[in-house]
């Protein structure tokens, strides 16, 4: 039987502005096994991005608001972590690359570079063994750790 790393139950989102309310995710279901991968798709506006920034706990306070639903993680409910345990599980075990790469990412140092500097600011290891794992990592998703951060981008037609 395969393990659940995400599942999303009934997910609503919404956010609170002066000029009313923006319902932008409502009773989303959605789940990922662990090992596998997933594409959110949709318009501009489609509440993709609204999507990862609650299952990150990083939408704007206090306009965005989760309504209804349950977000877990490992079998771990994100919605009732405190902000030490939030800080913990981004550094160790999911993680987030805004859409614009240029804003994301340092363009003067190469992606490896980066990724190894994430894995030390989390993690009480050396340069030498962050390197290695940042290497590894970029190697599994078939990424040479050694490209300058040039900006990749996808369409969707």
């Amino acid at each position: 039987m395969d393990e659940k790393i995400l599942e999303i139950e009934n997910l609503a989102v919404e956010y609170r502005t002066d000029d009313g309310v923006v319902k932008a995710v409502n009773g989303l279901d959605l789940t990922l096994e662990k090992g596998g991968t997933l594409g959110l798709v949709g318009e501009t506006g489609a509440g993709k991005t609204t999507t990862a920034l609650s299952i990150m706990r990083l939408l704007p306070d206090p306009q965005g608001v989760i309504t209804s639903g349950s977000i877990k993680f490992a079998g771990q409910d994100i919605l009732s972590l405190s902000k030490g345990e939030l800080r913990k599980m981004r550094g160790q075990h999911i993680s987030m690359v805004f859409q614009d790469p240029m804003t994301s990412l340092n363009p003067i140092l190469t992606v490896g570079d980066q990724i190894a500097e994430a894995i030390r600011l989390h993690e009480k290891i050396s340069r030498a063994e962050a390197a290695v794992r940042a290497q590894s990592m970029l190697e599994r998703v078939g990424i040479p750790p050694d490209i300058p951060n040039i900006p990749i981008s996808f369409r969707v037609e």
